[in-house]
């Protein structure tokens, strides 16, 4: 889902580096779609010996990393965050990757600047577990990300309805968007998204925040077409570049 994001809002080249076994699976999800083999352990999730193989490639010709979205808790997977937590390559940290942090203490330790940025992207859930305030508690949870903005340097999406993007002391609320894109998958999305415009050139403030509204936008476009009850991330990255193709014509 990611990928394929990344794919359908401008990315030229998008390369899903995937454990070994997978690799054919996920291959047949897109004609358009490069996959990397990576080291696997016998259940299928990343092993240990994967982050010497990812750092190869965070030097090479990559120009942003995403990560997160599947890759489980598992020791390799903590030890690819851990990796990319220094990295120089702009990266975007989604679901198992935020989990990875914070259960390794990682996200202070965070190396974001605006040459280099990292963008965090947790739902309430996955924000509560790097800033210790109950998902419940949005108000408190938004003021603990600016909080954690602040010391780390990264952008942080708070995703939810609606979804804020924080920058220090920097704060902006997303105006797209309904209740429909409330399904699997559909953060996955913003993920790619964000991963694509950052690979484009974009600050990470400036990516986060219009990834989020083009995120928005095309479940909008989804919804109308579909109706919210029954669109799923699917619908969603279909509508992705008449999504982008709105902010080009606004231009």
């Amino acid at each position: 889902m990611s990928a394929i994001a990344a794919l359908r809002t401008g990315s030229g080249l998008v390369s899903a580096a995937v454990p070994d076994r997978c690799l054919e699976t996920v291959a047949s999800f897109h004609p358009g779609l490069m996959t990397i083999p990576i080291a696997g352990d016998p259940a299928g999730r990343f092993a240990t010996d994967a982050v010497g193989q990812l750092a190869v490639l965070a030097a090479g010709r990559e120009t942003v990393i995403g990560v997160g979205p599947g890759m489980t808790t598992s020791d390799g997977a903590r030890a690819i965050v851990a990796d990319l937590v220094a990295s120089a390559v702009p990266r975007v940290f989604d679901a198992d990757a935020i989990n990875c942090l914070a259960i390794d203490g990682l996200v202070d330790d965070l190396r974001s600047t605006e040459s280099h940025p990292a963008v965090l992207t947790p739902h309430p859930g996955e924000l509560a577990r790097l800033v210790d305030v109950p998902s419940t508690n949005r108000d408190g949870q938004i003021v603990a990300a600016r909080e954690l903005s602040g010391r780390c340097g990264a952008v942080i999406v708070v995703k939810g309805g609606p979804s804020v993007v924080i920058c220090g002391d920097q704060i902006w609320t997303n105006a797209t968007g309904n209740p429909g894109m409330g399904t699997a998958g559909s953060g996955d999305v913003l993920t790619g998204v964000i991963a694509s415009l950052l690979g484009q050139g974009l600050s990470g403030w400036d990516a986060a925040r219009l990834g989020v509204w083009v995120h928005g936008a095309a479940g909008d476009l989804a919804a109308q077409r579909y109706g919210q009850a029954g669109m799923t991330a699917v619908e969603l990255l279909g509508q992705l570049p008449a999504a982008v193709q709105s902010v080009v014509d606004d231009r």
